[in-house]
């Protein structure tokens, strides 16, 4: 493609606006409309195969009805001389790239905002789409200083197809700065938790000029390197975010919504309360929890010395011994109807794997239910929320078959890549061996 070309008797080729790893951006007037747009070109220099294409075509559709107002979508999908091209909207003011290191807090936390509610859009699709490649060159901003995500829906399936096209001048370097430590191991699965990642070093980098590990990105955290502070006169809340992003471990990182919520909470003013730092009472609820017993038991100890009655002091005990069970086993029962709590959030997150977190929490409601049995033989008292377990069960079991009939889908879908329809299969048949998928109705609707 050349500077003032017609490509694919449509769009008249104005200039390159850049070059990815398997790509070419170039500005051009759609000569039917009139209209400025951006042309993305996938595999310039070789085109793609008859797979290729179909591999492109199939996994543009799982995007297709991406309708946020921070995702820049694209307008139409086409093929000239077998190389994939996405139309999209002409951004006059392009990519963040150039305000790097010239970023103010407030901006910076309407970034973190704006790319996060987009994230958490992408990642609450069936199934999630990871971005995998967020950094300042696929922000860009809007007409009204919006922020939008673009390069979206490019799947690890779809990076190998276009990546054994393409010549050594399309190589994936230039990346690496954004990466999390776990994409350099040996389970490189991409998960939601990399995008949050790289979306922490992208703002840290709009902030400082550089990115928090240079060129390195997250490999010297596998070596042990710590997160670097950022420095600058920024608040201790958009530095904690920030560094909360870049954690080595991914599964201690903020979630999309999480940070939509920081950001939209600092930018109001407010002060934000992380989700997974405790109260003083959660942290120290063992102790409080001790010293509230101890100080019940020492009462109860003084009224049997002064009533100097041995006997009342030993029915006394026996009472507080039998109702230390009982409120042991209504804690046992609270504790489990909290963890199929979380645990059904975590499934309702759509990460990697989110049908385990189901079955966690479908595992622990079962043992809520029979500590509630065993509350009422031996102590003869009712559980207060009892009527509420069952529909809780059949909600989880419900979002298992949900799941169960998805993968399902997915094994016939994937039928062209036996690794990937394997691996689906091998989920549905995780799921058929907790739950009785029998029992529902075949025809139901699947969300």
């Amino acid at each position: 493609m050349d500077n003032n070309s017609l490509f694919h008797d449509r769009y008249f080729l104005e200039r390159l606006l850049g070059r990815g790893n398997f790509s070419e951006v170039w500005l051009a007037k759609d000569v039917k409309t009139d209209i400025r747009v951006a042309i993305k070109i996938y595999a310039p220099a070789t085109g793609l195969d008859d797979n290729g294409l179909n591999v492109f075509a199939r996994e543009f559709t799982l995007v297709v009805n991406a309708n946020h107002k921070n995702l820049l979508k694209p307008l139409h999908y086409d093929t000239c001389d077998r190389k994939p091209y996405l139309v999209i909207p002409f951004c006059r003011k392009g990519s963040i790239l150039k305000e790097v290191g010239k970023f103010n807090e407030e901006r910076a936390w309407r970034l973190l905002r704006d790319v996060a509610a987009g994230l958490a859009w992408l990642h609450s699709m069936n199934p999630p789409v990871i971005h995998q490649d967020i950094k300042p060159d696929n922000v860009m901003i809007g007409d009204n200083d919006e922020f939008l995500i673009t390069d979206f829906g490019v799947s690890t399936h779809l990076r190998s197809t276009l990546r054994k096209s393409m010549s050594a001048a399309f190589s994936s370097a230039g990346t690496i700065a954004y990466m999390a430590p776990e994409r350099f191991g040996k389970d490189n699965t991409p998960i939601m938790a990399n995008d949050i990642y790289s979306l922490g070093a992208t703002v840290y980098e709009m902030l400082s000029g550089d990115t928090p590990f240079g060129d390195d990105g997250g490999l010297v955290q596998k070596k042990g390197a710590e997160v670097p502070d950022l420095k600058g006169d920024y608040s201790p809340q958009l530095k904690k975010v920030i560094a909360k992003c870049l954690q080595t471990n991914p599964w201690q990182r903020p979630t999309a919504e999480q940070l939509q919520t920081y950001a939209e909470t600092a930018l109001a003013g407010g002060i934000i309360r992380f989700v997974d730092e405790k109260t003083f009472f959660e942290r120290y609820r063992v102790s409080v929890t001790i010293v509230a017993v101890v100080a019940v038991l020492s009462c109860v100890a003084l009224g049997v010395w002064w009533l100097s009655a041995r006997q009342q002091r030993a029915r006394e005990l026996a009472r507080t011994e039998l109702q230390h069970d009982c409120d042991s086993v209504k804690t046992m029962i609270d504790t489990f109807v909290t963890l199929s709590v979380e645990r059904f959030a975590a499934g309702e997150a759509r990460d990697e794997g989110y049908e385990t977190a189901y079955i966690e929490a479908y595992d622990a409601i079962d043992k809520a239910i029979a500590s509630v049995d065993t509350l009422a033989i031996r102590f003869n008292q009712s559980y207060k929320d009892k009527d509420k377990l069952l529909p809780m069960r059949d909600s989880v079991e419900r979002k298992l078959y949900d799941a169960y009939m998805n993968f399902n889908a997915k094994v016939d879908l994937f039928s062209d890549d036996p690794e990937v329809s394997e691996e689906f299969k091998q989920r549905a048949a995780k799921i058929a061996s907790v739950i009785d998928v029998g029992k529902f109705n075949k025809d139901s609707v699947v969300d």
